[in-house]
């Protein structure tokens, strides 16, 4: 089960620790968007991420070097038309992890949004619309198969 904190600005943190692989799950949303960490396991360094929402419309590609620091929102022509999410806190987030723990994937009230296939480097996102930086349109097939 994970542990959820609202952040100031009702960003949200939501991290997990799974004992066998001994990696975590952070879910974190900074105000302008928001992704799912995997960590190398017995570490906070990242291992692979995976893009879950912008908290605004999505910018154009030309804009993305203007978030230095930041995990950029993802930008016109990656983000669905439902990729905005303006009250994140109104959602009910669980972190799922795959048996082994090796695998990580997010749900929001109920439905997988994102998912981390760390054997593969592959990660998911059911508001992507083509493949990119943010990571792969989502497939019912891959998560299915992992969790």
């Amino acid at each position: 089960m994970s542990d959820a904190e609202t952040a100031p600005h009702n960003n949200l943190f939501i991290d997990s620790h799974h004992p066998d692989s001994d990696r975590f799950a952070v879910f974190e949303d900074d105000g302008t968007s928001a992704w799912l960490y995997l960590t190398e396991p017995g570490s906070q360094k990242i291992a692979a991420d995976v893009w879950i929402y912008n908290r605004f419309d999505a910018p154009p590609t030309s804009e993305i070097k203007s978030y230095p620091g930041n995990p950029p929102p993802a930008a016109i022509g990656y983000a669905s038309d439902t990729a905005l999410c303006e009250a994140p806190q109104a959602h009910n987030w669980q972190i799922i992890w795959s048996h082994d723990g090796q695998s990580v994937a997010l749900a929001k009230d109920g439905v997988p949004v994102g998912c981390i296939i760390l054997a593969s480097r592959k990660t998911y996102s059911r508001e992507l619309i083509k493949d990119g930086p943010w990571g792969k349109p989502w497939s019912d097939q891959v998560f299915e198969s992992h969790f």
